[in-house]
């Protein structure tokens, strides 16, 4: 099926492009709200700008796919595979990803307000700036995500791994962070304003300049964090200590 073909089926009414060879399709700007597109090899596809409310990715494939500008409120993509695809500027807000792998993907200024990311595949991925207020992201890998400036406003990061996570500017303000790792992060300049933060792993971070602990639960004192300038001024006596694997 091609693009063409797509469209004319859809103005028929047709909605169920289900498990569908529909890689690298052109279909920029088009109206596909409550499509089915479950188990569909999508990849590489151009979806910029397009209308996608309501429609059903889930298990599909979408490696390095380009929706930039398109609008996923409330769709389903649990499962969906969004390696190294790009979503900048993207409306997710209560999109469902749960399980959904979006490494290596570029998010920046995506919109994922009260998005359901559990158990999500965040890697290395570019959050710059992106909304991701009241997003459940429970269990979530954000290992090596550059989250700078991002809105994290009374996100769920329970058991979410941040190591290595640039999170420099952002907002985390009441977000919950109970039992999540924030090994070698960087958090300058950060807003942790009533986050909770008990058990967060906080231990070494890559730098603490200006973090806001302000009513903080189970905030540390600044005796119990160490910066990775800290460090890395020692490690002529001690041996350098360097960071995790972000693989």
């Amino acid at each position: 099926m091609n693009a063409k073909e797509l469209l004319e089926s859809y103005a028929l009414g047709d909605r169920d492009f289900s498990k569908r060879s529909l890689a690298g399709l052109i279909l920029t700007g088009a109206n596909l709200a409550g499509a089915n597109f479950i188990e569909s090899d999508l990849e590489e596809i151009t979806l910029d700008i397009a209308n996608l409310e309501d429609a059903e990715l889930n298990l599909a494939n979408l490696i390095r796919a380009n929706l930039s500008g398109s609008i996923l409120i409330q769709a389903n993509l649990n499962g969906t595979i969004l390696e190294q695809a790009s979503l900048i500027g993207a409306n997710l807000s209560e999109a469902f990803l749960i399980e959904a792998d979006l490494s290596d993907a570029i998010l920046v200024e995506a919109d994922f307000s009260n998005a359901f990311l559990t158990s999500a595949n965040l890697t290395r991925s570019r959050l710059c700036r992106a909304n991701l207020a009241n997003a459940f992201l429970t269990g979530a890998c954000l290992n090596g995500a550059d989250l700078r400036g991002a809105n994290l406003v009374e996100a769920d990061l329970t058991r979410a791994n941040l190591t290595g996570a640039n999170l420099a500017g952002a907002d985390l303000s009441r977000a919950n962070l109970t039992d999540a790792k924030l090994n070698w992060a960087n958090l300058a300049n950060a807003k942790l304003i009533g986050a909770d933060l008990t058990g967060t792993y906080l231990s070494t971070l890559k730098s603490i300049a200006g973090t806001d602990f302000t009513d903080a639960r189970n905030a540390p004192n600044s005796v119990e964090l160490v910066s990775m300038d800290e460090l890395d001024s020692n490690s002529a006596m001690t041996g350098t200590t360097t960071p995790p694997s972000l693989e």
